[in-house]
């Protein structure tokens, strides 16, 4: 696998991480896996940290880099907007320098990404 497939599947299911996450009461966890990324690493150590018996970035039997948690997962780029997380306003942004996810100032969290 790529770094570009892991950050693709990233941002794509984050959405789904996070929820899963609260109902499952490791929010913290997962926080503290996706910080991996303001600190230089690499969103294949962030799959490594949540599922470490998965093989990502590293070949399996076949001699590929898929692990299971990406099937399915095409390496294109998504193309969308960030909006606001709660539906309130129409405010559009784009990520940071760092490349991280724009925060609403309101509501101090993440914008929600919408794929166009």
């Amino acid at each position: 696998m790529t770094e570009a497939e892991a950050r693709a599947w990233l941002c794509t299911e984050l959405p789904s991480l996070r929820q899963g996450a609260e109902e499952g009461g490791w929010t913290a966890f997962l926080e503290d896996a996706l910080a991996v990324l303001d600190e230089g690493g690499t969103a294949l150590d962030v799959l490594a940290l949540l599922d470490p018996g998965s093989s990502a970035g590293q070949a399996n039997q076949r001699g590929d880099h898929q692990p299971y948690l990406l099937f399915g997962v095409g390496s294109s780029a998504l193309r969308g907007d960030y909006t606001c997380p709660d539906g309130w306003c129409s405010r559009r942004a784009d990520r940071d320098a760092r490349n991280r996810p724009p925060v609403c100032p309101l509501r101090g969290r993440p914008m929600r990404f919408v794929e166009q």
